[in-house]
């Protein structure tokens, strides 16, 4: 009976054996069929999805971790179109018509302003200081001017002692510049009067931003000549953002003859630049349309740099904490100017 037994042991042992062999085998099974396909052949299983085999072994020149290889990385292709991180700059969108608005304006022969694009003239004679003279009630001045118009003429009253300096021209509508031209065709001829002065459209007192001064010696209102004591304004001006307009070396550019009475707000540090460089505003703005955000031209006024370049584009990324101005320039686009 003790060889039964042992037979009985034996058999429950192959029996386990068996069951233990088949959980194996299913088991193996079915997680081969679940893992992802690793197939060393080119071809791949039906349903599947054949992967580059250089996937699994991407190199990394750039170092562990890097995204040399990524859309938009620096290095990339796609790099060339990338726009700066949005969070270090300010978004400003200006309106198309806003072209014809700012201090930058340039308005002459070739380029018209519209009056309807001008807005915010001020009466000069509401707002000026003590220091000097308005020949009447009805000249007009651009807002952002009133300031450093009132700062210049007083300045000129403080270093001269003199409050004998007048404005008596500003603001003209179209009529009026009608009349000053057929005035000046009538004594001069058509050629010459169109150097003397501007067909209306082209005259950039109709955007409020240029004056015409005079000066009064014995009470009697003289012509402003730029020489003597009135030479002030020609040496200074600048420093308060005005140039004078119409330089007589530089008529062959602007198209105008001579006018040491005509001084034009473009504001700080554009007049600074312009007077440093002795270049008419014909000259500055044309250098100023071949620099871009990228290549901005940069130079110095007072203790901050400055960058200044054009732009077609109306929606405009400003450095975050950095002052700014943008004008239109009255032809395509805007000059944005950054104090850094």
């Amino acid at each position: 009976m003790a060889w039964k037994k042992t037979a009985q042991k034996v058999l429950i042992m192959i029996g386990l054996l068996l069951v233990l062999g088949m959980f194996t085998f299913l088991y193996g099974f079915f997680e081969t069929a679940t893992a992802p396909y690793e197939g060393s052949g080119s071809s791949e299983p039906d349903g599947g999805l054949l992967s580059d085999p250089a996937d699994d072994e991407v190199s990394d020149p750039a170092g562990a971790g890097s995204d040399a290889d990524s859309p938009g990385a620096p290095g990339s292709e796609e790099d060339s179109d990338a726009q700066p991180d949005t969070e270090d700059y300010v978004t400003v969108r200006m309106e198309p018509s806003d072209v014809f608005r700012g201090d930058l304006l340039l308005i002459n022969h070739d380029y018209r302003f519209e009056i309807p694009g001008m807005r915010g003239l001020v009466p000069i004679s509401d707002v000026k200081t003590p220091s000097y003279r308005v020949t009447g009630s009805d000249l007009l001045l651009a807002e952002s001017a009133i300031e450093p118009l009132n700062n210049m003429m007083d300045g000129f009253f403080e270093e001269t002692g003199r409050d004998t300096a007048a404005i008596i021209s500003a603001f003209r509508d179209y009529e009026r510049q009608q009349e000053i031209i057929d005035g000046y065709i009538a004594t001069v001829g058509s050629t010459r009067a169109l150097r003397l002065a501007a067909l209306p459209g082209y005259s950039e007192h109709h955007a409020g931003l240029a004056v015409d001064l005079g000066i009064y010696n014995g009470g009697v209102l003289r012509t402003f000549t730029g020489t003597g004591v009135s030479a002030w304004f020609k040496q200074n001006s600048h420093n308060y953002g005005f140039i004078l307009r119409f330089p007589g070396a530089k008529s062959d550019i602007t198209k105008t003859e001579h006018e040491p009475w005509h001084f034009r707000y473009i504001g700080l540090p554009h007049a600074y630049f312009v007077h440093e460089n002795d270049w008419c505003l014909e000259e500055y703005i044309e250098m100023i349309m071949d620099h871009t955000r990228d290549e901005p031209f940069s130079a110095v006024f007072g203790e901050s740099m400055y960058e200044v370049y054009y732009t077609s584009d109306t929606v405009i990324l400003i450095p975050y904490d950095c002052e700014f101005d943008i004008s239109g320039n009255n032809i395509e686009g805007f000059i944005v100017t950054i104090k850094r």
